[in-house]
């Protein structure tokens, strides 16, 4: 509710990362970040400022290490209410499998845990059928309701992806590369839940 007692939309914007083990194993994860539809103007701007001249859109991996530090204080000072961070050890051949294990468990845990109503999911271009698929065998069978909207957008079209981005990348690059210092600040500012191999 805001401050009229109006219903606020609450969103969950998702992206994914994943980097190679020592083991040789490959770790993947997903970023779900929330957010409340009013704040949405405000992030737009904030994010939009970070670009550099020349940029479409904010992805950690194509940034310095002191970009990135820069980047992601200023997204600990972003007003976005929590995230959830859900990663799987895979294999590069079972990536997909990786994925819709992961959805499964978190598009549930978004409607029924976290009153989300609308989901938005880095495109993958052909890949999104996949997504859609699992998305109708969860409403089949009750797991979640077909008025949760879930749609696939491009980093392009939608700059509250870059928060997805940037908090799933960043939690992996600490873990596969041991970078930890700006997971630090993104865990340290924000509410933050990490949920290894979901069964």
């Amino acid at each position: 509710m805001d401050q009229q007692g109006n219903q606020v939309e609450i969103y969950a914007h998702i992206d994914e990362s994943g980097g190679r083990l020592p083991d040789g194993r490959r770790l993947y994860g997903m970023a779900a970040v929330l957010t409340e539809e009013t704040d949405h103007p405000l992030l737009r701007k904030r994010l939009r400022a970070l670009l550099l001249p020349g940029q479409a859109y904010l992805h950690q991996h194509d940034e310095s290490f002191e970009r990135r530090m820069e980047i992601v204080r200023e997204m600990a000072e972003l007003p976005f209410t929590g995230a959830i961070v859900v990663t799987s050890e895979t294999t590069a051949a079972e990536t997909e499998r990786a994925r819709r294990r992961l959805l499964r468990w978190l598009l549930p845990r978004l409607q029924h845990g976290e009153r989300v109503e609308r989901v938005v999911v880095e495109s993958r271009a052909g890949g999104d059928k996949h997504d859609r698929r699992t998305r109708d065998h969860l409403i089949r069978s009750r797991t979640i309701s077909s008025g949760m909207g879930v749609t696939h957008v491009t980093k392009v079209g939608d700059e509250l992806l870059w928060l997805a981005d940037f908090l799933v990348s960043t939690y992996t690059t600490a873990l596969v590369h041991d970078q930890t210092e700006q997971w630090a600040i993104l865990e340290a500012a924000h509410v933050i839940e990490v949920v290894t191999d979901p069964g």
